[in-house]
């Protein structure tokens, strides 16, 4: 992730940007709505592939879960065909990818 700029506030805007490392990249920009700290993240998020994609409503919460916290993602689009092609990115694979490898590091 050779770009990473994140303001955590409401109204904050944050960047990602990705590499595969073979000249290949995707970054993602968006904006916080809402933040309660240790419980919940919504914010609206764009894919840039390259060009930009409709906006995602995404909202994050966080709950105790025995001595862990179960966090669970809510993504919600504006038709099937903006998903279908979400998904067509492989996406899905990446994400639980990163969810494992951040989990081994806890």
């Amino acid at each position: 992730m050779p770009v990473c700029i994140n303001e955590a506030k409401v109204g904050g805007k944050f960047r990602y940007e990705w590499t595969n490392g073979k000249g290949n990249t995707f970054h993602i920009t968006g904006e916080y709505l809402e933040l309660k700290p240790y419980n919940r993240i919504v914010h609206i998020e764009r894919m840039h592939l390259p060009d930009p994609k409709p906006d995602n409503h995404i909202e994050t919460l966080f709950e105790a879960d025995g001595a862990g916290t179960l966090m669970t993602m809510r993504m919600t689009l504006p038709d099937s065909q903006t998903r279908t092609a979400m998904l067509a990115t492989g996406m899905e694979g990446g994400m639980e990818a990163s969810y494992i490898r951040l989990e081994g590091m806890l």
